[in-house]
């Protein structure tokens, strides 16, 4: 599968029992986030991770608008975001202290010091809901699994994993047990151990139906349908524009007189964007004029 392009999420469930599941799988779209800047190695795979998570998440929670994972803190690592919006696409930035040496195996805990991770909803129509968490665990899969804990108050696992190539991820959550068929009281436990045999190139190579044969093939698992995800950035003149114009009159006028224009680079997709006096003129006026 190495060769093949592959970028999509599938949702699966456990016939008789209370757990629901997601799997996702993605390789170009995750090597058009890492590209876009020289990252080390084990950061490409920590940021495969989190593009892994937002998917996942995005899938879970349904809505018109974008989500978003941040976390940010006081290591070496001081940012690392990646958002998904309700068309499927990703983007994804990690900022880091280029002058200190990058370990080949990043603890989230140590990298990010005193950090924190939220999750933010962000509606197209409606209120913006963020839940915070405490980075006190080494890995995203033990974050994510105390935000679920703490929020949703649903018992809830992941597997996530990236290797600069492909990113991918496992999630299990059980429901409510009304929303049981039948009383398989011994489910949750006996699907997690199951999916925590799962190796890292399993989970980065093979197809869904393949993957969950081989972790629960003396189960019935039920397989519904797959959606394609791509990368995207939300980024636009008009949207730059507006977080040019909230810089204020004065320092507009002042990066005018310096440098004859305002210069803006998107950071998640490099896009660059250039404004002129004349492109300001008519929203400052007066107060545009450099000359």
């Amino acid at each position: 599968m190495n060769n093949v392009t592959i970028n999509e999420i599938q949702r699966f469930s456990f016939d008789n029992s209370n757990v629901r599941g997601e799997r996702v799988l993605l390789n170009d779209a995750y090597q058009e986030i890492i590209k876009r800047k020289d990252y080390p190695l084990a950061l490409e795979k920590l940021l495969g991770e989190f593009v892994a998570a937002i998917a996942l998440l995005r899938d879970i929670i349904k809505i018109d608008g974008v989500l978003s994972i941040q976390a940010k803190g006081n290591g070496f690592l001081s940012t690392l975001m990646t958002e998904c919006d309700e068309q499927q696409n990703l983007r994804g930035i990690a900022q880091w202290d280029d002058s200190q040496e990058v370990p080949e195996v990043i603890s989230l805990k140590e990298a990010l010091k005193g950090g924190y991770l939220a999750i933010t909803i962000q509606p197209r129509n409606g209120q913006r809901y963020q839940g915070v968490v405490e980075i006190i665990g080494d890995t995203l899969s033990e974050c994510l699994e105390q935000y679920f804990s703490q929020s949703e108050q649903l018992p809830s696992r992941v597997w996530l994993a990236a290797n600069g190539a492909q990113c991918g991820g496992l999630f299990l959550q059980r429901l409510p047990e009304e929303q049981a068929k039948e009383g398989d009281k011994d489910a949750w436990e006996r699907l997690t151990h199951l999916a925590s045999t799962v190796k890292e190139d399993e989970l980065l190579s093979l197809e869904t139906g393949e993957l969950l044969h081989r972790l629960y093939h003396e189960e019935e698992v039920r397989l519904y349908d797959i959606k394609a995800m791509q990368f995207g950035c939300s980024c636009s003149r008009q949207r730059t524009l507006d977080a040019v114009m909230s810089l204020g009159t004065e320092e507009i006028r002042e990066t005018l007189i310096e440098q004859g224009s305002v210069r803006v680079d998107c950071q998640f997709c490099a896009e660059k964007y250039e404004f002129t006096e004349d492109d300001l003129a008519d929203l400052l006026g007066d107060q545009a004029k450099t000359h």
